[in-house]
């Protein structure tokens, strides 16, 4: 059939329109598998602030617990957080490169010296305590042991349970890296019996692990092996041990309640540390995290709540 000049006069404009509007259309957004429109890619999930927080594994689950409830009912807030260790995060916040450092440990006298040679003031937060709970191996052949028997353990006075009543097994001692927090306490309360035997330091048999999860599990899958772990980290794979205070008294089992009352000998405070007093998303952050909701997901944590 042939087309007259009078019928392409009338497609012109048609094509032209088809055209334009085949041009001014931006390309479709990508599909997945099914056939359906995926969203695109918002690293950002829409937040207008950053918050970057590293340090302490034991402070780890209070962190991940408060991230995902605070971030629900403030989505324009972003919190990043990370493990490490509590010597990590004091770091991190010294070189400016986290907004809250986590620590299972104050921090000492020469780490607020370089943070302060930097221009950084540490503002201390005390979020919630923690009993450090010594844990072995079920085979181990013991239920209770004292601060004085412990230290004898971790710093390779005593190297086999049959010693203190247990199996005839020998002691595999397991603990934290020197960047860890809870490293440093043990050694403080429990090696050194609270500053009484200052000389006093972990064995060089020590196996050395980087993180809570890590203590518990090689405790779990090595025979005669003892380590420690804070509240949140306490599960069936090891047996618990009560403990007695130094210079005698009742071995209590550490729990939330011994830990409240006072009566569990090992225990601590937990800390977030600022650069200067928190402002703006931080503050609001901290306001949340000391107020019912944050404090109320610190004892679902296994941890002891401030209020």
């Amino acid at each position: 059939m042939k087309t007259t000049k009078i019928g392409l006069i009338l497609l012109l404009p048609a094509l032209l329109s088809a055209t334009v509007a085949l041009v001014g259309c931006p390309p479709a957004p990508p599909s997945n598998d099914t056939g359906m429109i995926e969203p695109p890619d918002d690293q950002s999930g829409g937040a207008t602030s950053t918050i970057s927080q590293i340090g302490s594994t034991t402070v780890l689950p209070i962190a991940d617990a408060w991230q995902q409830a605070f971030t629900a009912a403030h989505p324009d807030i972003q919190i990043n957080v990370a493990g490490g260790g509590s010597g990590t995060g004091i770091k991190a916040l010294t070189d400016g490169t986290t907004d809250i450092a986590n620590a299972s440990r104050a921090m000492k006298d020469e780490e607020i010296e370089q943070a302060q040679e930097k221009g950084v003031e540490p503002v201390e937060h005390v979020i919630a305590y923690d009993g450090i709970a010594a844990v072995v191996n079920t085979g181990v052949g013991v239920d209770s042991l004292s601060v004085e028997q412990l230290s004898d353990i971790f710093s390779g006075e005593v190297t086999n349970w049959s010693e203190i009543g247990g199996a005839d097994v020998e002691i595999i001692v397991i603990g934290r890296d020197s960047a860890s927090g809870t490293y440093e306490s043990w050694k403080e309360m429990v090696i050194q019996m609270d500053g009484e035997d200052k000389e006093r330091d972990y064995t060089p048999e020590a196996l050395k692990e980087q993180s809570n999860e890590g203590v518990r599990a090689t405790v779990a899958k090595t025979e005669g092996a003892v380590g420690y772990v804070g509240l949140g980290y306490i599960d069936e794979s090891v047996k618990v041990i009560a403990i007695s205070p130094l210079g005698g008294g009742e071995a209590v089992v550490p729990t939330v309640e011994s830990v409240k009352t006072g009566d569990y000998p090992i225990s601590r405070e937990l800390y977030m540390y600022t650069a200067g007093e928190p402002t703006g998303a931080v503050a609001t952050y901290f306001e949340w995290g000391m107020g019912d909701e944050g404090q109320k997901l610190v004892e679902e944590a296994s941890f002891v709540p401030v209020k």
